[in-house]
C-alpha cells in the first residue's frame, strides 16, 4: 500500500486545508474585512491560503435579483411603518377629519359644508380651534351653477355676527336675484386667526369645487394670525419652506410627529418657566400672539409683506391655471376711534400715540385731510399688529399689473366714502377692524358691484337694475343677534389688548340677562346655546306676545341660514296662514315641500291652498298624499271630501266625509255636508 507524503507546513507550522476554520475565526474574518488575508493569518496562526479563500467566499457579490431583494425589503421597511402608523392614526380619527369640506350631516346627503375641525392642521401651540361658516352647497355641481368661495379672516366671516352678517351671504342675495337662471352658491370659508398660508392652503379643495370666482378680503393677520411672523404658530421666514411643510400636514403621520415634538417642548419648558400661554383665558387671538411689539419698516414688518406677497402670488397663480377670476378687496379697519394699543419709541420715528394724538388735534380743528393721513400714520405706527399697514392695500392695488384673473374690488375706498370726512371710525366699525351690520352689508355691495360688473362684461348676465339698499334687511339681522355681538364685543374688550396689566373680574361672572331675549344671547355666547334653537325659541316667545314681524324676523333669519332645512319655511307658513296671509304662505310652503315632501302639515295646507284657488286636481293629489302620512287628519279629511266635491266625484266625497265624521262627528260643517252629498247623489239615482 503507497503512502502519500504529507504536504509541506506553512512558516506558520500549518499545512494547507489541513483544518477547517473555527467559528471564532470565521467571526473575526468576518469582522475585519479591510485586513489583508496575511494579516489574519499571521494574527490568528493559520493558513494564508484558508483566510484567503473564505474572506472569497464571504465578499462574493450577490446575485442582481439577491441584491435587489435585500435592498428592496431594506428601503420597504421605514415605508410600511409610514403606511402602518398612517393607517393607525387615521382608524382612530387622530386630530379629527381635518379637509376643508364634510358632509353636514343633515336628513339630506347631497350637500357639503365647511369643516369646523379643518383649522387643526395649523394650530398646535393653541388649543383653540376657530371654525369657518355653515354655507352648505351642492355635492355635485349642476350644470346652471354659478359657485364663489369667500376666503379671508374675521372680518371676512363676519365676526361677531357670523350667520346673517357675513358680507358673503349680501353677495349672494345680490346675486341671486341678478342671476335668475343660475343655481347661484356662495360659500365662505373664511375663518378667524388665519394668515395667508391658510388661504393658500384651501386652493387646492377649493379647486376641487369648481368655483366660478373666488372672493378674498384678507391682510389684518399677517402678523398674528396661524404661521404669522408675529405668532406662536410661526414656523420661520421663508414662504416656500413654510408652503412645503402646509403639503406634508396633509398626512396624520406628521401632524402626530408635530404634536410630539410640540408638547415635549411644553413639557420641558414647564421646568424651568411658567407656561403663561397655557392658563390664559382670554380670545384667540390674544393666545396665539408672540411678539407685541413690531416697529414699522422692522425685519418682522418687511417679513410679513413679503411672506403676504409671496402667497397672494401663489394663490392667484394657481387659480389663474383654471381661468377662475379672484375678486380681491382692499382693507379697512378703525383709525378715527381706536387709539394705538402699543406706543414704540425709537429714534427713527415718532411714537403712535403722539401721532394718534395730533391727528385728533387736526380733526377738532376741521382740517380733516390732514388728519386723515395722520390717522392713517398712527394705525401703522402702532406696535401691536391687529390692523394691517397701508402697505398690505399697496400690495393688493398692485396684483392686477401681474396677475391678469385679478379684479381688485375697492373696499377700503368705500368705506372711506360711506364715513364721515373720509375717516373710517365707530359709524362703520365696531371696534378695531371688525364691521358693524352696516359695515358688512356695505362690504357685499362692494364685492356685489364688482361682480355684476365682470359678469356683464363678459356676456354671462345682461345689465341688470337693482335697488342694492334694500339688500340690507333682507340680511335678517334680528335683536338676538343684535344682543349676541354685544355679548361677544363685551367678551373681547375686558381682555388684552382692549385691557392691559390689570385683571378684571369677566363680566358674565354676575351679569343679570335683561330680558327673555338677552338671557338666550347670553347662553348662545356662553353657555353653547344652539343659535338656531335659541332662534326658534325667541320667534315662539315674540308669537306669544302677538309680534309676528318679530317672529317672522327670526324664522327668515333661520330660512337664509339654514335654506335645505324645511322647518324654519313652516314656522314662517304658520304664523301667515294665522293671519289668512295665503300668498306669502304659499312660497313658504312650496320650498318645505320641496325639502321634505312627505311632512303632512305642508301638504294638507298646501291642498287647502290649491283648492281655495280653484285648482280642485292638484288639491286633490296634494291632499291625497297628507292622508297617506297622517290618515287621521279630520281638517285634511274634510278638505279631501269638498275636493272631490267640486270635481263631482260626489261618491268618493261621500266616502271622506264619513271618514270625518268617524273621527269627529262634531267637526265644523261636516253633517251639513254630508246631507248635501247625500241628496245630490240621491237626486241622480
Amino acid at each position: 500500500m503507497r503512502i502519500k507524503p504529507p504536504e509541506p507546513k506553512n512558516k506558520h507550522g500549518f499545512r494547507p486545508n489541513s483544518m477547517s476554520l473555527s467559528n471564532k475565526a470565521k467571526n473575526y474574518i468576518t469582522k475585519h474585512p479591510k485586513k489583508s488575508a496575511k494579516e489574519i493569518a499571521e494574527k490568528l496562526k493559520l493558513s494564508e491560503e484558508d483566510v484567503q479563500a473564505y474572506k472569497d467566499k464571504f465578499s462574493k457579490p450577490l446575485p442582481l435579483k439577491k441584491k435587489m431583494l435585500f435592498y428592496g425589503i431594506t428601503l420597504s421597511i421605514p415605508i410600511l411603518f409610514f403606511v402602518l402608523t398612517e393607517v393607525t392614526l387615521r382608524s382612530v380619527d387622530y386630530l379629527g377629519d381635518t379637509v376643508l369640506f364634510m358632509d353636514p350631516e343633515i336628513p339630506s346627503e347631497e350637500y357639503l359644508i365647511p369643516n369646523p375641525n379643518f383649522a387643526a392642521r395649523y394650530f398646535f401651540y393653541t388649543n383653540t380651534i376657530p371654525s369657518p361658516s355653515t354655507d352648505v352647497f351642492l355635492r355635485e355641481k349642476p350644470k346652471n351653477s354659478y359657485r364663489i368661495f369667500a376666503m379671508g379672516g374675521s372680518s371676512a366671516a363676519g365676526y361677531p355676527y357670523s350667520y346673517n352678517g357675513t358680507f358673503s351671504r349680501v353677495v349672494d342675495d345680490i346675486l341671486t336675484d341678478a342671476m335668475p337662471e343660475h343655481n347661484v352658491e356662495v360659500v365662505n370659508v373664511a375663518t378667524s386667526a388665519i394668515s395667508s398660508y391658510t388661504l393658500y392652503d384651501q386652493v387646492d379643495e377649493i379647486v376641487e369645487q369648481k368655483p366660478d370666482a373666488i372672493m378674498i378680503y384678507a391682510g389684518h393677520n399677517e402678523f398674528y394670525g396661524a404661521l404669522g411672523v408675529g405668532s406662536n404658530e410661526n414656523l420661520g421666514a421663508f414662504p416656500g419652506f413654510v408652503r412645503f411643510y402646509l403639503k406634508l400636514q396633509r398626512y396624520k403621520t406628521f401632524l402626530f410627529l408635530r404634536d410630539v415634538m410640540v408638547n415635549s417642548g411644553k413639557w420641558l419648558t414647564g421646568f424651568f418657566v411658567e407656561d403663561e400661554m397655557a392658563n390664559m383665558g382670554g380670545t384667540l387671538m390674544e393666545r396665539i400672539i408672540k411678539s407685541q411689539s413690531i416697529e414699522l419698516n422692522s425685519t418682522e414688518h418687511e417679513l410679513a409683506m413679503k411672506q403676504f406677497r409671496s402667497n397672494l402670488g401663489a394663490i392667484i397663480e394657481q387659480f389663474g391655471e383654471y381661468n377662475i377670476p379672484v375678486f380681491i378687496g382692499t382693507i379697512a379697519s378703525n383709525v378715527k376711534d381706536q387709539p394705538p394699543f402699543v406706543s414704540i419709541e425709537s429714534s427713527g420715528l415718532p411714537a403712535a400715540q403722539s401721532v394718534f394724538q395730533e391727528a385728533q388735534a387736526l380733526y377738532q380743528a376741521g382740517d380733516t385731510l390732514a388728519a386723515k393721513e395722520k390717522f392713517e400714520f398712527a394705525k401703522d405706527l402702532d406696535g401691536l399688529k391687529f390692523r394691517a399697514p397701508s402697505q398690505i392695500n399697496k400690495i393688493i392695488q398692485s396684483l392686477p399689473q401681474e396677475f391678469p384673473n385679478v379684479k381688485i374690488v375697492r373696499a377700503h375706498e368705500d368705506f372711506e366714502k360711506a364715513s364721515p370726512d373720509g375717516i373710517i371710525g365707530n359709524s362703520l366699525m365696531l371696534e378695531h377692524l371688525h364691521p358693524n351690520q352696516s359695515g358688512y352689508f356695505l362690504l357685499g355691495r362692494s364685492f356685489s358691484e364688482s361682480l355684476l360688473s365682470s359678469l356683464t362684461e363678459n356676456g354671462l348676465i345682461s345689465p341688470v337694475e337693482l335697488n342694492l339698499n334694500t339688500y340690507y334687511r333682507r340680511m335678517y339681522i334680528s335683536e338676538f343677534d343684535d344682543r349676541v355681538v354685544h355679548h361677544r364685543l363685551k367678551t373681547l374688550k375686558q381682555g388684552f389688548p382692549f385691557v392691559v396689566d390689570k385683571k378684571i373680574t369677566p363680566y358674565q361672572v354676575k351679569y343679570k340677562p335683561e330680558g327673555f331675549i338677552d338671557s338666550l344671547a347670553f347662553m348662545a355666547v356662553h353657555k353653547n346655546k344652539r343659535w338656531d334653537r335659541a332662534k326658534i325659541e325667541v320667534g315662539q316667545f315674540h308669537e306669544g306676545e302677538e309680534q309676528f314681524e318679530k317672529a317672522l324676523l327670526e324664522y327668515h333669519g333661520l330660512i337664509r341660514n339654514q335654506p335645505w332645512n324645511d322647518s324654519p319655511y313652516v314656522f314662517a307658513a304658520r304664523l301667515y296662514l294665522d293671519r289668512n296671509d295665503f300668498e306669502n304662505a304659499l312660497p313658504m310652503l312650496d320650498k318645505a315641500y320641496q325639502i321634505a315632501p312627505k311632512e303632512a302639515f305642508v301638504t294638507k295646507m298646501l291642498g287647502a291652498i290649491e283648492l281655495n284657488r280653484g285648482n280642485t286636481a292638484k288639491a286633490i293629489q296634494l291632499l291625497e298624499e297628507s292622508k297617506a302620512i297622517n290618515p287621521k287628519d279630520p281638517q285634511m279629511l274634510y278638505n279631501l271630501s269638498g275636493a272631490y266635491g267640486k270635481n263631482h266625484h260626489f261618491e268618493l266625497a261621500l266616502e271622506v266625509a264619513d271618514e270625518v265624521i268617524k273621527i269627529n262627528p262634531d267637526f265644523p260643517a261636516i253633517q251639513n255636508w254630508k246631507h248635501q252629498l247625500t241628496t245630490i247623489i240621491n237626486s241622480k239615482k
